[in-house]
């Protein structure tokens, strides 16, 4: 709770029936979001004993403190104002009020609050009238429009510094009514309060000074560009990648403030500009042209941006890019078990066919003619083939139906239809939201590419950059090369794409079986048959395992399907995406697969001999990571990329894992067992 309450402590409660009586508070619990808390009172005129489970029950912004405040209140604090003749309020209230402190008591305004009160007019009010509610300012603003809750913020982060309108009594000033600017003549200023007198309406009413109801602040304010804008990104130098990702704005100036107050992240640019959210943000970025963009910031409170993760003792073996400056940032290696290293292999950023004859179709790629960055994933083609891909795909037709449901116009243009589906999965968050992926998509992201228009700023842009992220691929304890991050991660992060050579069924199978070579890092390009799953089962693939040289079938093998660097097999089916035996209509990617008339063969990615750090991560059945198929050069539907992505805020230290997604008995012969550790292990692999 924001303050400190013992239990019998005196306080009112909020009852629709009854208003605001006495009550003693009783305790107080979480909710199962963990967040706000419900707090259990007595009513004063209850009969039942206090250790009763018969008493009300009362969300925070129900319950205040029956004492009356002092004098010291900070501004933004949740209050209730009840009605009293020795307040001193600057007008009359008729009946309590919440709202926030918006002034601390001064000369300049007769020692008393100004408060600005949740659905009525701002007034000034003494102490003795105002009581303590135990709502926090974060849980009201997550209630409120979008527009109050950037004012209010904006207020708190700001004050004492305001802009206020300078007028007198009897001057005429505009103010806005019901969208329209009417006149109006000040009858009394008050602090920075005024009392107006609405010829119109025949009625007076109190703004506040710095209200944007008031013509003249809202044109200032409209046309307001901080001199020193200009100056924040001339003095931005080259962004250092030895760095955290996220540490990058501080390098460059900026501030990151913890507002528990706020319930936020507040970002502060060189120019002293205040940021509580992505979006306002990110168009300032693009605005700006700066060599920063949103992927360097995050606005997750529980992400501690400059906590480095250091190993306890010094390592037997470290290595300080492993890599060798093949990837943008530095990739650490440590062993600090032994001083073995891993296997030999050449360290690669890039997919490499393994063959002439394996050509990725560049034909049918089109770029987006957007030069806004692709904020408007309604108007970016790009954006718009990833909307397609999911109305189309079997996996999202529940979605895509329960948006039709929720369409309630007359007009069934298809056109039309299909807008307002982009807009409805653009709102929903489907694809990146500010250079992050929260959710998988399932049947692909197409990212903008070499043929738009849009610049590296693009919101649509992520895998193609590369490694990013300061990554220490490590000896672990039990199974063998791992990699942990050295910094915290929010959720949806870009982590690797697995690199390594392309090859085609006959090369595969033949490395397969070979002694030195096998199968431990294959991960199949099976993306086409998510794309149309037939009632029929497919023949299964053979992929051989070099650790013990039997003969596994690898059935339904998708490109989520992973050859680990330890000799764990992985398959995840695309199976489990559709009900088999039952006829699924052809999706339009799929019927371009088959007019394209390619090789119906399988390709795989092989990292054994050339291949990068996604070739070390390792199996959990509690994963933090996920997998993801995009395009970006190409829209052949056979060569996705394979790229890695956090699941949830991920903290320095972690290792990242993700879940092979084995069925067990589902290999003939084969028992693996599963070491990885989590309280929802499996404990069997196959």
């Amino acid at each position: 709770m924001p303050v400190a309450i013992d239990v019998g402590q005196r306080v009112l409660v909020y009852n629709p029936s009854h208003g605001w009586t006495l009550a003693y508070f009783v305790t107080a619990q979480q909710t199962s979001e963990n967040k706000l808390q419900i707090l259990t009172c007595r009513l004063s005129n209850c009969h039942h004993k206090a250790t009763s489970q018969d008493h009300y029950r009362y969300p925070p912004e129900r319950v205040a403190l029956n004492d009356t405040v002092a004098d010291n209140l900070n501004v933004g604090t949740r209050v209730l104002c009840m009605p009293s003749g020795d307040a001193d309020t600057s007008r009359y209230i008729d009946k309590p009020l919440r709202g926030i402190i918006a002034e601390q008591p001064s000369s300049t305004n007769s020692q008393r609050y100004l408060i600005f009160a949740d659905n009525d007019s701002p007034f000034y009010l003494r102490s003795i009238a105002i009581h303590l509610l135990l709502e926090s300012l974060s849980n009201y603003l997550a209630k409120v429009d979008l527009g109050t809750k950037h004012y209010i913020e904006n207020y708190v982060l700001t004050y004492p510094k305001r802009r206020l309108v300078n007028v007198s009594a009897k001057d005429h000033i505009n103010i806005e009514l019901n969208g329209q600017w009417v006149d109006a003549l000040i009858s009394k200023v008050e602090g920075s309060l005024i009392r107006v007198f609405i010829p119109f309406l025949n009625k007076h009413e109190w703004l506040y000074r710095g209200s944007l109801r008031l013509q003249p602040l809202f044109n200032s304010l409209s046309s307001y560009e901080p001199p020193c804008k200009r100056l924040a990104v001339e003095k931005e130098t080259k962004i250092d990648n030895k760095c955290h990702f996220l540490l990058a704005p501080l390098n460059q100036g900026w501030k990151r403030q913890i507002r528990n107050d706020l319930g936020t992240i507040v970002y502060i640019s060189p120019c002293g500009q205040m940021f509580t959210d992505a979006d306002r943000l990110q168009n300032y970025l693009f605005q700006m042209d700066s060599i920063l963009n949103i992927r360097h910031f995050s606005f997750d409170m529980s992400c501690r941006v400059t906590q480095k993760f250091m190993v306890s003792e010094k390592p037997l073996v470290q290595i300080d890019d492993y890599s060798y400056e093949r990837e943008k940032v530095p990739l650490m290696l440590v062993n600090e078990m032994d001083s073995s290293l891993p296997k030999t292999f050449e360290y690669v950023a890039d997919r490499i066919p393994l063959t002439n004859d394996i050509v990725i179709d560049k034909s049918t790629l089109q770029g987006c003619s957007c030069t806004d960055g692709c904020l408007d994933p309604t108007k970016c083609a790009c954006w718009k083939k990833t909307y397609d891909a999911i109305i189309d795909s079997h996996y999202y037709e529940d979605v895509i139906a329960e948006l039709k449901e929720l369409y309630d116009e007359e007009d069934e243009d298809p056109e039309r239809v299909r807008l307002y589906l982009y807009e409805a999965l653009s709102k929903r968050n489907y694809g990146y939201k500010h250079g992050r992926l929260l959710e998988k998509i399932h049947s692909g992201i197409y990212e903008c590419n070499g043929k738009c228009k849009c610049d590296s700023r693009c919101a649509n842009r992520c895998v193609q950059f590369g490694l990013n992220t300061l990554l220490q691929i490590y000896h672990t304890a039990e199974k063998g090369w791992g990699v942990r991050t050295l910094y915290d991660l929010p959720a949806g992060t870009f982590l690797s794409f697995y690199a390594g050579e392309i090859l085609n069924d006959e090369d595969a199978n033949r490395r397969g079986v070979q002694k030195n070579m096998g199968d431990v890092y294959f991960t199949a390009l099976d993306f086409v048959a998510s794309l149309n799953p037939s009632s029929s089962p497919r023949k299964p693939r053979p992929i051989m395992n070099m650790n013990n040289g039997n003969h596994v079938n690898n059935t339904n093998a998708t490109s989520d399907s992973h050859q680990n660097g330890n000799g764990h097999a992985t398959v995840q089916g695309v199976g489990e995406d559709d009900e088999e035996g039952l006829p699924i209509e052809k999706t339009k990617a799929f019927l371009e697969y088959q007019q394209a008339n390619y090789d119906p063969g399988i390709f795989v990615m092989d990292a054994h001999l050339k291949g990068n750090v996604s070739r070390f991560y390792n199996h959990s059945c509690s994963p933090n990571v996920f997998v993801q198929n995009v395009f970006i050069e190409s829209w052949d539907v056979r060569f996705p990329w394979v790229a890695f992505f956090t699941n949830h805020h991920v903290r320095a230290g972690t290792e990242l894992v993700w879940d092979y997604s084995y069925e067990v008995d589902t290999v003939e012969n084969r028992v693996l067992h599963c070491r990885c550790g989590s309280e929802q292990c499996r404990h069997r692999l196959l």
